[in-house]
């Protein structure tokens, strides 16, 4: 037995490394083919910057040993690799715009040597190049959600009003503003009064028209904002029909008060919240007969009762009265 362990050694050695080879050799013979998708990134010198671009995603088709192309496909996946064009042109040579027409080659992708681009689609990403400027543009303050119930922003402030933004020389000339980034103003109420200013950044891209289209171009502002909103409740106004008149006198009047109209209409305004709650026991509507003496008629004025912070808003009309003696009035004399 220990004979067949140590004879030809050598021999044997060398058939176990030429067996090895053999089947490196198999697996890379057998040839594997990918097709996906990479994102494209095209990098420009100082003092220019991409306009537009084509697309941002160029689709590839690849061959290679089996083993190599899934490495590949997984760092594709990961994101290890992706297509980038460097740009090499100088801003000198730009006036206002540029376009060129690109193409993706092998060197663009940093593909392991054993992989062959076969294809890429599309064959060629037009961009357009743009020389950069600096320019002050006003600042609007974007906003989403909605105040608090009852809430409404009646005032805000930015400062600075204008920041100096780098972009492209052709978007500034047409730009005059820039946004903020969308600050969120829902359910705030009188309380983030005592709260601002609000630091806010600046979006860092312009949005112009060009033809039936909106197109955003992204710039640069290393500033930021301050901003103070005036948040108040929401005012409103509420009408309460027919509601009576209320006859109010000294303790034993000893006259006869009969009213024309023992009704009327009246309109109020406050905030939102307290009007919702507002009942028809909380709004009374008088007259005072106490310096009134017959013989009539009268015409006085209808006076009002109101809960805190709400308010008429139409001046109440008069009231016609007669006004008379009582019998034991008449039989005290």
């Amino acid at each position: 037995m220990k004979k067949i362990f140590t004879e030809n050694i050598p021999t044997k050695l060398m058939a176990l490394v030429m067996a090895v080879a053999l089947w490196l050799y198999a697996i890379n013979r057998h040839t594997g083919d990918l097709t996906t998708t990479v994102s494209l990134t095209v990098s420009v010198p100082e003092g220019i910057t991409v306009v537009e671009q084509s697309t941002s995603k160029i689709t590839i088709h690849l061959q290679g040993p089996q083993n190599v192309i899934d490495t590949v496909d997984n760092m594709i996946k990961d994101r290890k690799i992706s297509a980038r064009y460097v740009i090499k042109e100088s801003p000198d040579g730009i006036e206002d715009q540029l376009k060129q027409s690109i193409f993706i080659k092998k060197e663009h992708l940093d593909l392991p040597p054993a992989v062959k681009l076969i294809s890429v689609y599309p064959d060629k990403i037009d961009v357009v190049l743009g020389k950069l400027q600096k320019k002050k543009l006003k600042v609007v303050l974007q906003k989403k959600g909605e105040p608090a119930v009852g809430y409404n922003i009646v005032n805000e402030f930015i400062f600075p009003g204008e920041v100096e933004v780098t972009g492209p020389l052709s978007a500034l000339k047409e730009a005059s503003s820039i946004n903020t980034v969308s600050v969120d103003i829902g359910g705030i109420s009188g309380e983030q009064n005592r709260t601002f200013p609000w630091r806010i950044e600046i979006d860092q891209k312009v949005t112009i028209n060009r033809g039936d289209k909106t197109i955003s171009v992204p710039v640069v502002c290393k500033e930021d904002v301050r901003i103070w909103l005036q948040i108040m409740e929401q005012q409103d106004t509420r009408l309460f029909v027919k509601m009576r008149v209320k006859v109010i006198g000294p303790a034993e009047y000893p006259y006869v008060i009969k009213l024309q109209d023992e009704f009327a209409d009246v309109k109020v305004k406050g905030p939102k919240l307290l009007l919702d709650k507002l009942n028809t026991e909380d709004v009374i509507l008088y007259i005072d007969v106490s310096s009134l003496k017959p013989p009539g008629p009268y015409k006085q004025p209808i006076k009002c009762i109101l809960p805190k912070n709400i308010e008429l808003v139409d001046k109440l009309p008069e009231v016609h009265l007669d006004i008379r003696e009582t019998l034991h009035s008449v039989e005290a004399r």
